[in-house]
């Protein structure tokens, strides 16, 4: 058994368990409160087809992302939000290269369906996009993406100031960990961003 098997596993399980909690609010007929979006966070101009298609159910990045930038959370449970709605939509998707990856549109535009199998993953008015369709954190900056491979993507929030590469940034290592401050890894220290 190699040592990828227990992460398999355990991502199948949270997989099941996404799609479980999906078909359950769809079957029980009840909406999932989301937060509300303002009128800032415009949809992009380009809507993939199934996204219309599925405009009246809930998606499965809904889930993931409950809460997302809302006073209830935290930045690191945003990133980790975001981490797992990747992970999760890579499951989905399958195989070795399962949606492009690269600068922060191209990861958004995955999940609003611009995928391999055009699944919509979330709705273009979801607080995590901005007006120029970018993944946001928080305070509204765009989320910096640091490609390793197709499943290791680290994440990072410019932090309150809204600069990047200061030392109120947050870092999510693929792994799962955090950075901040002086463990922070410099801009000269990351490949070019993707």
């Amino acid at each position: 058994m190699s040592q990828t098997d227990p992460k398999r596993r355990f991502n199948t399980v949270r997989l099941f368990v996404l799609v479980v909690v999906t078909l359950l609010a769809l079957w029980v007929g009840k909406e999932v409160p989301w937060s509300k979006t303002d009128e800032s966070k415009a949809a992009p101009a380009e809507v993939p087809a199934a996204a219309k298609r599925m405009s009246s159910e809930s998606l499965p990045g809904e889930v993931i992302l409950k809460g997302y930038g809302t006073p209830s959370s935290t930045v690191e449970r945003d990133l980790e939000a975001v981490g797992h709605a990747f992970e999760n939509l890579t499951l989905l998707i399958k195989g070795g290269e399962p949606f492009r990856m690269g600068a922060n549109e191209e990861f958004a535009a995955a999940l609003r369906g611009a995928n391999r199998v055009q699944l919509p993953f979330l709705r273009d008015d979801h607080p995590a996009f901005n007006a120029a369709g970018q993944i946001v954190d928080r305070w509204g900056t765009p989320l910096f993406f640091h490609v390793e491979a197709a499943n290791q993507v680290d994440i990072r929030s410019a932090g309150p100031d809204g600069e990047m590469w200061t030392a109120d940034d947050v870092q999510r290592l693929h792994s799962g960990r955090f950075h901040r401050g002086a463990a922070l890894p410099g801009e000269d220290d990351s490949q070019t961003q993707r």
